[in-house]
């Protein structure tokens, strides 16, 4: 009977204590922006686990239907992690206290950045990027940076405007860069401004084929879309988040934005101030 008791207390002690380590075991909430039909989320499970596992915090993902919602998150405190577009970034770091620490650099590549690929049907009329005037444009969403203002950066420097309505026969935002590649291979479109990245993971993954479309117009290199933090978080945990990334693919492999990363490298607010630049100039030519 004594041992019986003995043995009992043991268990509810062990009981009481594994509560307790869970109990301290710190919660961060994770959001992504829209940008793949596919779910980016999904391509960011290893890379969240081998934190998770390196850290000791639980890293728990939410999802949004726009970009604007992913800043939001953050700026409420719904979210204390986030996965932006460099657009998207940009706005977080001015009203949600967000930070930018890593980008993902994909298999074969020097750094994290990419571009906006103008893209046509292999059998398209569209010959070079300046035939795309009176044609139609689709786009990705409203704060996209490769599918919203990095196109109208490039347009912008043949003098053409998506806000001049004789400049595009329509100009419409499909909700995502895989529906605006589609709008193009189902005739919807005649031409699509898209990121490289999901270009790249749609080839990879069968969406098409490479014979199906041409690139007409490559623009120059985009800042990457970084992971970043809310500097709500403290310090401490934050330099435990960003060394836990960037060691990550030692620890096994890792994806991020467009698929299989081979590592994360380091990035910092300032990079940025390239994007910042181009949105004010953006703006003053539409005033």
């Amino acid at each position: 009977m004594i041992n019986f008791i003995k043995k009992s207390l043991v268990i509810i002690l062990l009981v009481l204590f594994t509560g307790n380590l869970n109990a301290d075991v710190k919660t961060y909430k994770m959001v992504f922006v829209p940008a793949s039909e596919k779910g980016d989320e999904s391509d960011y499970t290893n890379l969240i686990s081998i934190t998770e596992k390196i850290t000791g915090f639980k890293i728990d993902t939410i999802k949004v239907t726009d970009y604007n919602a992913a800043v939001e998150a953050m700026r409420a405190g719904r979210a204390h992690i986030a996965w932006y577009g460099g657009k998207t970034y940009v706005k977080a770091a001015e009203i949600a206290n967000a930070e930018a620490f890593a980008a993902g650099v994909r298999p074969g590549e020097k750094d994290a950045g990419y571009y906006t690929y103008f893209v046509v049907k292999k059998d398209s009329s569209l010959k070079k990027f300046e035939d795309v005037k009176g044609k139609v444009l689709s786009l990705n969403t409203i704060g996209s940076t490769s599918g919203d203002l990095i196109p109208q950066v490039e347009l912008n420097k043949i003098n053409l405007s998506i806000k001049n309505k004789d400049h595009f026969k329509k100009v419409f935002y499909a909700g995502s860069h895989d529906a605006c590649l589609l709008a193009v291979l189902n005739n919807q479109s005649d031409v699509c401004g898209m990121s490289s990245r999901n270009f790249e993971a749609r080839l990879e993954d069968g969406t098409f084929k490479k014979e199906d479309v041409r690139i007409i117009h490559k623009s120059d290199r985009v800042p990457p879309p970084p992971l970043a933090y809310s500097k709500i978080i403290p310090k401490e945990d934050r330099e435990k988040i960003k060394k836990a990334v960037l060691e990550a693919h030692k620890h096994g492999e890792i994806g991020g934005y467009g698929g299989k990363m081979s590592h994360y490298m380091e990035v910092k607010d300032s990079d940025y101030n390239v994007l910042r630049e181009v949105i004010e100039l953006l703006n003053k030519n539409k005033s």
